[in-house]
């Protein structure tokens, strides 16, 4: 008797979460208002364009083979500062997006070397395009 209640309740349980679903998608209530995107505020520093902000290429060894990599340092500030090394996921390199981010940290002050990883990108390896991942 005791098994025949819980598989009872189980089955009430399934069947009010099915309805509250229907309920759900069939009887929309409440409607989210839109809301206009907000321009971020602008910092107090001078914006630089693209064609003058200073990125370096650079070049290091892992293992004796080079990586390649671009540099941005922060504009108008001392050295030292705090540093931030950006390398994209699996199979990306640098030159797939990772720039607006570098650009918006080195105008934050940080140092960004973005870098493509070994056989990928302008970096050294062959075979090219090597995904290993030793265990």
């Amino acid at each position: 008797m005791v098994l025949g209640e819980i598989l009872w309740g189980i089955g009430l349980f399934i069947g009010l979460f099915a309805v509250e679903l229907l309920l759900v998608a069939l009887l929309p209530v409440f409607e989210v208002p839109s809301q206009p995107l907000k321009k971020a505020p602008r910092s107090s520093e001078k914006e630089v364009s693209p064609a003058l902000r200073p990125r370096k290429e650079v070049r290091f060894f892992v293992n004796e083979m080079a990586l390649s990599a671009w540099l941005y340092l922060p504009l108008h500030q001392p050295a030292p500062f705090p540093c931030i090394i950006m390398g994209n996921g699996l199979g990306g390199t640098k030159d797939t997006g990772l720039e607006p981010y570098a650009i918006r940290f080195q105008n934050a002050g940080f140092a960004v070397l973005v870098f493509d990883y070994r056989y990928f990108g302008e970096s050294e390896g062959t075979p090219r395009q090597l995904i290993w991942i030793p265990s």
